[in-house]
């Protein structure tokens, strides 16, 4: 097995900080006590910050620094709007291609996200979560809308992560589960309208409580 670089060792360890909410959005990543932590020069440092800038996940700041990403409201509705957009392009191009190959993946999702949502596990869940709406995308054979649906599945399982949309009612995440359970029937049943019309409705409840989440954050202790 190929030993990690340097950059590699130090983009891991602050994205699985940001990931696991180790770090709160907002704060700053000193490079100083990350060299000091992990015994290395700036040079990597610099490079892993840029990549991880690349992915969303940190914004550098010229003059100041780079830090972890701290979205508002107004960009969380942004990017749900955009989504939103993808995701009845993704049923009006796909829906008719979908097929029994399709509906066993959609339900081996649901099964594992089930899995993650009991064990409390938000990355494996916002994972397969992405995966299951990504079936309806590469339904399409858009290769673009496959693309851009991806980059802001990618940005948005950030936001739902850094919020923690595990740590206010249970019903609601029980809810997010019987709504993909519908999707699914719907798609059996050749329900394509119905199927947008939930689709569209399951965004707004996601977006909901992803502000509420945002709005009762409290800051977590700083790793670095």
């Amino acid at each position: 097995m190929r030993k990690e670089t340097v950059e590699q060792k130090v983009y891991h360890l602050i994205k699985n900080a940001i990931m696991n909410r180790q770090i709160a959005p907002g704060n700053q990543l000193f490079e100083s006590a990350i060299a000091e932590k992990v015994n290395a020069s700036r040079t990597p440092i610099r490079s892993a910050i840029t990549k991880l800038e690349s992915e969303g996940l940190v914004n550098v700041i010229p003059n100041k620094g780079a830090f972890i990403v701290q979205p508002s409201i107004e960009e969380m509705v942004q990017a749900f709007e955009m989504r939103k957009t993808l995701e009845k392009m993704a049923i009006q191009k796909g829906f008719s291609n979908l097929g029994e190959n399709e509906v066993q993946q959609l339900k081996e999702l649901l099964i594992e996200m089930t899995n993650a949502y009991n064990e409390r596990k938000i990355v494996p869940y916002q994972d397969k979560n992405n995966a299951f709406h990504l079936v309806l995308a590469k339904a399409s054979g858009n290769s673009y809308l496959i693309e851009f649906m991806e980059k802001i599945l990618s940005q948005i399982t950030i936001y739902m992560v850094l919020y923690d949309v595990f740590n206010g009612d249970r019903y609601d995440e029980e809810l997010d589960i019987l709504e993909h359970e519908k999707m699914i029937k719907y798609i059996e049943s050749g329900e394509k309208e119905n199927l947008q019309t939930l689709l569209l409705q399951h965004l707004d409840n996601s977006l909901t409580k992803l502000q509420q989440d945002k709005l009762n954050y409290q800051s977590l202790t700083r790793l670095f």
